[in-house]
């Protein structure tokens, strides 16, 4: 085929650029991928297998909806190439359209039925739809086929846990652990298996264990652990840089770092002007370990690390009565607050997890909404927010208030930290029975002592929903809550109080307006008890 000028472009032009291609996939070289890619669509504008290698890059940088494109019209180009509709299929998940991946991955399925990949795909489509007994078939097929396939063994693991076959699910995660030490989502499997049996300090050890094969560096633990292989290529973006450059010269001041990290700290500071004269303020970007440069090593690893064991004494606060905190939760829909939840001892500890842990490397929660701008990093309990007070905090608190609990586990642990000059989480549910709220950060922190907090919108999602509708599908909800007709609680901001609500509940965050400075940064704690 010839363009329409220059000269005829021919097989083995197409085919070692397409070569080349395949080649930066495998070593991680985004750019290059999408170089060679773009210079056989300037010959061949629908070839696909150049579409193909065009859509992979995208998703690799993060840039979902280009991902989708460019995949879409491969397909559509060769609808019967297997792998090629089973790319588009993972894009989708990566977009959070589940549905359509469900979809494309049981066509592809169907053209190759020996295609891993789409089983793959197919069954944690599944899982993410909250349908674990529709995703254990495909993951099983998945399994047979390749039964050392890491990713698909800890998927597979997940789903039996799911539906409540937790000895099958260890043995599937342990298998992992055994292929590759370094398994960390493996790891955090296990440890949610053991908080599930109240078994804290085992679940503390494996969250551990995976987030050393994550996140380890040269400066933490130091014990001879093996370094974390590079990786596929890291989120990156100006409130991130902005918040470590504040944590790293926290650090450093304190002495809780080596007074050479100074000389990283001012590296943070010339990427985070080169990304924001690039890419703007709250754009993220996808950088390789080479992209990183001189940062690679400290970014999105655990540094510092305050080791914050459980209270002798116990957490829970004694200023608020149990039994009126149980008797206004059992008023409909379900919401309550109190303050003073934890006593001063432990709340202090909290705080300098919180502070001195370099922990906060979720960043997917950076992005422009509805002309919203929002910026809020997180960490979760599978990826370092986990420390033994932290399990004692849930395990008090559910003795505490039986009739709130019952006997719903912990399911899931974060903590986000929000930029002073950003807004927070938009409106969203969880995937849970109770949700428990709190704050940490000090009350003269917060400039507006009438926000800062939460507001909770008294009315259920409706229970057909699946976990996209109510946790993501924010123009969904808004028409919902009007057509519902009912205006938000508004829970303010104070340092240490604490918000129980039924987790159907739609909330989001207060407008905020914080102090500038590390430690005035806003720090919320969620935990989620049981399943919707």
């Amino acid at each position: 085929m010839t363009g329409p000028r220059g000269p005829a472009f021919g097989e083995l032009d197409r085919n070692r650029l397409l070569a080349q291609a395949a080649d930066a996939l495998r070593r991680g070289a985004l750019l290059e991928v999408e170089e060679m890619s773009r210079r056989v669509l300037e010959r061949e504008r629908d070839n696909p297998d150049a579409l193909n290698f065009l859509g992979l890059a995208a998703l690799g940088g993060n840039r979902r909806r280009e991902a989708i494109d460019a995949l879409k019209k491969a397909v559509g180009r060769a609808p019967k190439v297997a792998m090629i509709r089973c790319n588009l299929a993972f894009a989708y998940r990566a977009d959070g359209q589940h549905e359509e991946a469900v979809r494309e991955a049981r066509k592809a399925s169907r053209l190759d039925p020996d295609l891993v990949a789409a089983y793959t795909v197919l069954g944690t489509s599944l899982a993410d739809l909250g349908r674990p007994a529709d995703a254990l078939e495909p993951l099983t097929q998945a399994i047979r086929r390749q039964p050392t396939l890491l990713r698909v063994l800890v998927a597979l693991a997940g789903v039996l846990r799911a539906l409540g076959r937790e000895d099958e699910a260890a043995q599937r995660f342990r298998e992992a652990t055994d292929l590759n030490p370094q398994a960390s989502e493996a790891w955090t499997g296990l440890g949610w298996l053991h908080v599930g049996q109240r078994r804290y300090d085992e679940a503390v050890r494996c969250f551990r264990s995976g987030l050393i094969a994550r996140r380890g560096s040269r400066w933490w633990p130091a014990d001879g652990s093996p370094l974390p292989p590079p990786g596929p290529p890291l989120a990156i973006n100006a409130p991130k840089l902005s918040h470590d450059i504040e944590q790293l010269s926290y650090l450093v001041e304190r002495g809780d770092l080596p007074a050479d990290f100074a000389t990283i700290v001012a590296d943070y500071r010339a990427m985070k002007g080169e990304i924001e004269r690039v890419h703007g303020e709250a754009t993220t970007v996808m950088l390789s370990q080479s992209e990183l440069g001189p940062i690679a090593e400290s970014y999105a690893r655990i540094v510092h690390w305050r080791d914050t064991p459980a209270q002798p004494a116990g957490v829970l606060g004694s200023g608020w009565d149990r039994r009126e905190i149980e008797r206004r939760y059992a008023v409909p829909p379900g919401v309550c607050f109190l303050d003073g939840l934890l006593t001063a001892e432990a709340l202090e500890a909290l705080r300098r997890f919180c502070l001195d842990s370099t922990i906060w490397n979720e960043v997917g929660h950076n992005f422009h909404e509805e002309g919203t701008r929002r910026a809020y990093l997180g960490t979760y309990a599978g990826d370092g927010f986990c420390c033994p007070l932290l399990f004692q905090i849930a395990e008090d608190l559910t003795r505490a208030l039986p009739a709130i609990f019952a006997d719903h586990r912990l399911t899931q642990m974060w903590a986000y930290k929000y930029e002073p000059r950003m807004e927070g989480i938009g409106i969203h549910g969880d995937n849970a029975a109770v949700n428990v709220n709190f704050w940490i950060t000090p009350d003269e922190a917060n400039l507006n002592p009438e926000t800062g907090g939460l507001m909770v919108w008294p009315v259920e999602a409706p229970a057909e929903w699946n976990f996209d509708d109510y946790n993501k599908d924010r123009k969904k909800i808004r028409r919902f809550l009007e057509s519902a007709g009912v205006a938000p609680i508004n829970v303010p901001h104070r340092e240490n109080r604490a918000v129980i609500f039924n987790s159907d509940l739609f909330h989001a965050t207060a407008p905020l307006r914080f102090k500038e400075g590390y430690e005035n940064r806003r720090v919320n704690v969620t935990m989620l008890f049981g399943r919707r």
